[in-house]
């Protein structure tokens, strides 16, 4: 039987009915309308409509906790968010559908009669794809089928499972009756799909009765890795695997007592940043991310988060940002897993998907796009020491960030303000200052008609080696110009870009003047302190 009538959930009427299915039945459908007031049996029961919503909740729940079944499937799960038991009675509440694309779905339990169209092999699907919150709870319901984090796009915007259990089907008791859900079911090609039609019946029968099915909780589920924050144990693990040491409490105190107390420029509001980078595969990046950590702090200028999740560099997430900060980046692919290559085809896919969504993320952030009818202005981009070491496959990073590693010298060094004016060089008052640090030579794509260089070194004063370490193809000896470049500006798109090379050695992390020069450059890329973009090519 079809039916859009609500009073088939009057008690004397839904007792006829094996089971009810609930066909991506959504809105608040428990609540009688004007027109359905106005029917003969509805009058009967009072001219009150929250008494007679009140009947109809009871006698729904009634049914099925005296042996009803349910079989619900697709957007069923987003009715009645007004009315707690009906999500309890279908397990779950619908929080959002972050795919309407093609994703990879595990069978949790490949032997249960539920699933038998699929005979326990893992598949793919087209579907709008959900995701649920609110009372879900694997101790409570038998999780038939979710997503395989590993074989689908992980970079859609609004993911917003704190747990990354993406369950798609499951069945459960209630009280003497069976309820069944499933996610699949919003296109319409789906609906001659063989294996998904077999579900979607065997679904029914499971749920009159006739196909005998065990709703036994599972609470485990299988293990997938999903992209997030790595772990600090792990964390720790892989630092001292590549020998990058954690910044001791002495350190620490040596950056707190060096930074400055005060900003450079009074924020504007509060402003956050995004210090983004993996710890272990440089030896400055900790130092770098306590030092902006202090510097924030002590000053009031930001507040720093600190991580490496990939997530938080997403559309969805990344905006929520005033600049973010490429934290001495060192590898080629930093947002792949570093198992990209024993990964399989599908799984492979499924990270690049993840890999061009943060791509694009980024660029947006930083250039600025369309919103509709809005323009939605860039932020901030700050790249410290090896950023620009980093992503040389990423054509439009390399072009945003002005240059490309090209080589590397490690002394003492006499650097010099090509800007003395420039608000990011005020702490210099104009004058050259030493430090021992690692510089880098840049070839091309670096070029002050492209660049505000605000630091470079002093030729004159600096014993430059007789041979520059790594160094690419007729850069041996350094840059044919004697132009080394320490510290720029650019716009790009609508954002602001800050660079400075400098960064690699332990202490110049608690050096003053280069924690001076770090934090106007980091409310330079805000915008917090305002100063010249245009480039210079003195």
């Amino acid at each position: 039987m079809l039916s859009t009538e609500l009073a088939s959930f009057l008690p004397e009427a839904i007792k006829q009915f094996d089971a009810i299915v609930m066909n991506n039945s959504c809105g608040a459908w428990i609540t009688p309308t004007d027109d359905d007031m106005a029917k003969d049996v509805f009058k009967k029961l009072g001219a009150d409509k929250t008494a007679v919503e009140q009947a109809l909740r009871k006698s729904l729940l009634d049914y099925v906790n005296g042996g009803g079944g349910i079989m619900a499937f697709h957007f069923a799960i987003g009715a009645n968010g007004h009315w707690p038991e009906f999500r309890e009675l279908l397990g779950a509440q619908f929080t959002g559908h972050p795919w309407n694309e093609d994703v990879g779905v595990m069978i949790d339990d490949p032997s249960h009669p539920l699933v038998a169209a699929y005979e326990g092999k893992d598949f793919r699907i087209t579907d709008e794809i959900y995701q649920y919150g609110g009372c879900f709870d694997r101790k409570k319901v038998r999780v038939l089928m979710s997503v395989d984090p590993e074989r689908s796009n992980m970079g859609v915007k609004w993911i917003s499972q704190p747990d990354s259990d993406f369950a798609l089907t499951w069945v459960k008791t209630q009280g003497q009756g069976r309820v069944f859900y499933t996610s699949f079911g919003h296109r319409t090609e789906l609906y001659w799909d063989q294996k998904l039609l077999q579900l979607y019946l065997d679904g029914i029968q499971f749920a009159t009765g006739d196909l005998e099915a065990t709703t036994t909780p599972r609470p485990e589920r299988l293990t997938r890795r999903v992209p997030g924050p790595t772990q600090p144990e792990l964390r720790l693990a892989k630092m001292k695997a590549k020998s990058v040491p954690v910044p001791s409490e002495e350190q620490i105190k040596q950056i707190e007592a060096a930074a400055p107390d005060a900003p450079s420029a009074k924020p504007a509001k509060p402003r956050k940043i995004l210090v983004w980078g993996h710890s272990w595969t440089h030896l400055p990046n900790p130092y770098a991310e306590e030092a902006i950590r202090i510097l924030g702090k002590k000053t009031g200028a930001f507040q720093a988060t600190i991580s490496d999740d990939p997530r938080l560099l997403l559309g969805d997430r990344l905006p929520q940002f005033d600049a973010l900060v490429m934290n001495n980046i060192h590898e080629n692919d930093p947002f792949l897993p570093e198992d990209f290559a024993k990964l399989g085809d599908e799984q492979k896919a499924a990270a690049r998907k993840m890999d061009a969504a943060i791509k694009k993320s980024i660029m947006d952030f930083v250039k600025g796009y369309k919103e509709g009818n809005k323009d939605i202005l860039g932020r901030g981009i700050v790249g410290t020491h090896a950023a620009t070491c980093a992503l040389g496959n990423w054509v439009e990073y390399v072009e945003m960030f002005g240059g490309k590693f090209g080589g590397y010298i490690a002394q003492d060094l006499v650097i010099k303000p090509d800007d003395p004016a420039h608000p990011v060089n005020a702490c210099f008052g104009g004058q050259n200052f030493k430090i021992n640090d690692e510089l880098y030579v840049f070839p091309e794509p670096y070029s002050r008609k492209n660049l505000r260089v605000l630091l470079s070194v002093d030729m004159a004063q600096t014993k430059w080696p007789e041979k520059v370490n790594l160094p690419r193809p007729n850069f041996e000896t350094g840059r044919p110009d004697k132009d080394h470049a320490v510290s720029w500006v650019r716009q790009y798109g609508t954002g602001r870009l800050f660079y400075t090379v400098l960064g690699h050695e332990p202490a110049t992390h608690w050096n003053p003047m280069f924690l001076k020069h770090l934090l106007a450059g980091i409310q330079f890329a805000i915008g917090d302190l305002p100063g010249e973009l245009a480039p210079s090519e003195k």
